[in-house]
């Protein structure tokens, strides 16, 4: 028994692989007709200025319909083979508006809506858009870059608007729904070839400037399919939409929670996020490491607050001694820390960046299954991952059914480039076949990425090979493996290692981003909080061989400049940290 659960479902069994998107919508429909698919909360306010919040549900039947309107509407426009793109705040209208495009209209162009003026232009400009829908936030940039004319871009669709000299998602619908009505069926029967591209995505560009990566149906569908075969969901599962769905690990996990017939909402914001886990009793969440790892310590906070950590220490002996006999207790003794997360959570998959293992390890403790995954925008995007069955803290699980991986020039310690091949990689770099060419080859994809496996088969990701520091005895540093270690202490919110060279030799720096509310829940001055991070940093350095250890470091309260998926944008980051250096005479 793992974590409660029984040692093998059987998962491939129950699920198949849909040839694209608009069989998978259709199949859902037919088979969660009228379950709840998405909650959208509206708030309005009654004549007496009384502020009242009202939900929206959207049954399987309805997304399935909502999107021949939609797509039917767009047709009638002249929009089939045009590249849309969409841009907002997760919405149940950004979805719709994603999956009309997709399913036999033309290209998809999810954009990040962080994005500013000129990179978004550059973006519009590069991939083709004619058209976007966006929400109110985004709308005037859009019309500033539309009106100036120096992309494709003609049209602009309100998600949540009307826009000026345009149309609103609601007009479209009406119209697509009369015309459907009417007996125009050209976008519903509209031929889609599964092995072309339809979905445009923008990497986040941590260490070079963004690439567009195609990906076709049969990418997304197979993925799919290896995640349905080995992630355990349940039919009364609440899913929340906390990751951003331009990004591929968000809209992969939506699309496994659509073939589940899985009830999806959508979280006001990070502040809120715990009374959303209440409010709608969510159990699954998508998630990065810097959400889980803030919620551990303030599990842990708590627990020490209120003197228990000897209780639950004995708690988790108990559990440790009866799970022998094959009685899973964890959900019942650790039910008011589950509590604490609205009383359902019951699933947490990590992906985009590496989890620290001791959470890792202590949420799967406290009954919370929290599985880590691995993959990127190219492969669909996952090549791994921990499941119910297969669970191994610090490691990114097994690598997924029907995906081929090998590890390119392995050193002594069978340290060396991860590749795989398999339906999930992507067709290619969009106008930039050099790039392309450069991490594919022979069929397999070069990650970047330097990993091993395991003796049981478990895949572990030492650092990506771009950001590797090199020795001057060519000694080897990756900095995610001391940045974990500084990471876990109660006090720092995130860490960065880099180097300086000094003379004949290359001294390791951390930048240390401390949290500001520690300072004050311990009445401590950042000159002793400096003096506590030098301590346990020489703890943490005795722990290394001396090429590793760190030899300089400085406290900051500025946050690392990071993408939308909580991943630190390591050259730009380290712009801001020489000038902090500056700043210091350092």
């Amino acid at each position: 028994m793992t974590n409660g659960y029984k040692k093998n479902y059987h998962l491939e069994k129950k699920f198949h692989e849909f040839k694209d998107l608009r069989e998978m919508v259709a199949y859902s429909a037919e088979k969660y007709t009228d379950k709840t698919a998405f909650v959208t909360k509206v708030k309005t306010r009654s004549a007496d200025g009384t502020k009242e919040t009202g939900y929206v549900n959207t049954t399987y039947k309805d997304f399935h319909d909502q999107i021949g309107y939609l797509g039917t509407a767009l047709w009638e426009l002249g929009y089939q083979g045009k590249r849309i793109g969409v841009i907002g705040e997760n919405s149940y209208n950004w979805i719709l508006s994603y999956f009309a495009t997709a399913c036999g209209l033309g290209v998809v162009v999810p954009l990040d809506k962080l994005l500013q003026k000129e990179e978004l232009q550059s973006l519009i400009e590069r991939g083709d858009v004619s058209a976007i829908f966006c929400d109110k936030k985004s709308s005037s940039m859009l019309k500033d870059i539309m009106d100036e004319g120096n992309t494709p871009l003609k049209e602009i669709f309100g998600l949540d608007f009307i826009p000026e000299a345009g149309k609103s998602l609601a007009e479209l619908l009406g119209r697509g729904k009369a015309l459907v009505e009417e007996g125009k069926r050209d976008y519903l029967e509209a031929p889609i070839d599964r092995d072309t591209m339809n979905f445009l995505l923008f990497t986040s560009g941590t260490t070079q400037a963004s690439k567009a990566v195609m990906l076709c149906h049969r990418n997304l569908c197979s993925i799919t399919y290896y995640m349905d075969c080995e992630e355990l969901f349940f039919p009364d599962d609440v899913s929340m939409l906390f990751l951003p769905l331009h990004h591929v690990f968000g809209m992969g996990g939506l699309l496994v929670f659509i073939t589940q017939g899985i009830k999806n909402v959508f979280c006001d914001g990070l502040k809120y996020i715990t009374n959303n886990f209440q409010e709608y009793g969510v159990s699954v969440m998508m998630t990065v490491p810097l959400l889980l790892e803030n919620v551990y310590k303030k599990i842990w906070k708590a627990i020490d607050k209120q003197g228990m950590r000897p209780k639950i220490e004995k708690a988790m002996k108990i559990c440790e001694t009866s799970e022998k006999f094959g009685i899973y207790l964890r959900r019942r003794l650790f039910k008011p820390i589950i509590d604490q997360l609205g009383g359902k959570m019951r699933f947490f998959i990590n992906g985009a960046a590496a989890l620290d293992p001791v959470v890792a390890k202590g949420l799967n403790d406290f009954g919370i299954l929290t599985v880590s995954g691995y993959g990127l925008t190219e492969t669909s995007p996952t090549i791994s991952s921990e499941t119910y069955r297969y669970i191994k803290a610090g490691s990114v699980g097994k690598v997924m059914p029907y995906v081929e991986t090998r590890i390119d020039e392995p050193d002594e310690n069978g340290i060396g480039e991860l590749c795989a091949r398999g339906e999930n990689v992507m067709l290619g770099y969009y106008n930039d076949q050099e790039s392309t060419d450069a991490v594919i080859k022979d069929g397999w994809f070069h990650t970047g990425d330097l990993a091993y496996f395991d003796e049981e088969g478990y895949l572990w990701i030492t650092g990506r090979k771009k950001n590797v520091i090199v020795m001057k005895n060519g000694k080897n540093v990756f900095p995610e493996e001391i940045e974990t270690l500084v990471n876990l202490l109660p006090y720092v919110s995130e860490s960065m290692l880099f180097s300086r060279n000094k003379a004949n030799d290359v001294v390791l720096w951390l930048k240390v981003v401390y949290d500001e509310e520690y300072l004050k829940e311990e009445n401590i001055t950042l000159e002793q909080l400096h003096d506590i991070f030098d301590k346990d940093l020489e703890k943490i350095n005795e722990t290394m061989p001396s090429y590793k250890m760190v030899k300089k470091f400085f406290m900051s309260n500025r946050p690392t400049v990071k993408t939308t998926t909580m991943k630190t944008k390591r050259n730009d980051e380290m712009k801001k940290i020489q000038e902090e250096l500056d700043e210091r005479g350092l």
